[in-house]
Parts: structure tokens; sequence; C-alpha cells
């Protein structure tokens, strides 16, 4: 690997998806939140997997509901109560 690779990957710059190895994670990932205590997340491209976080409160404690874990360029969705829904997120894996 050449230092200017080594450095790209140190941090962790995402520009080189192109170059990436045949194990990455995936990159591009982004939550939406198109149903009420919905979260969908959606990464465009890489070769690992990625899974939706739904982040809410109940009886005064912080839970996190998860989506099944799925390549790259499909979707993954979590649901929480919908009003109890504080934000969302995308976990990723190699």
């Amino acid at each position: 690997m050449s230092s200017a690779a080594a450095l790209a990957v140190t941090l962790g710059a995402a520009t080189l998806a192109g170059a990436a190895p045949a194990t990455a994670a995936p990159v591009g990932c982004r939550p939406a939140y198109p149903y009420p205590g919905g979260v969908v997340t959606y990464c465009s491209g890489g070769t690992g997997e990625h899974r939706a976080l739904c982040i809410y409160w109940e009886s005064q404690t912080r839970w996190t509901n998860y989506g099944a874990w799925v390549p790259a360029k499909k979707p993954s969705t979590a649901w929480c109560p919908p009003a109890s829904l504080i934000g969302g997120g995308v976990e990723v894996r190699d």
C-alpha cells in the first residue's frame, strides 16, 4: 500500500471508494424518517453491511432499537414508539 493510500485510510477518506479493498465498510450512509416512529438507512457504496438505529425515551430510560444487518445499496428499517422517538442513525461493519 502506498503512503498516500495509507494516509487516506488513516484519515477515513471515503472519497477513495473506487480504490477500496475487497472488504470495506459501507459509505454514503444516511438515515431518513419516512414514517412516524420509523428510521430507514441506506448506504450508496462499499461492500460491508449497515443497520438502522431508532433511539427513543421510555420511562425515563433511553432505548435503541436496531434494524437488520443488510448489504450496502439495500435499506434497513428500525421502529420506535412514534411519540418517544428522539433520533436515529446508522451503524456499519466490514
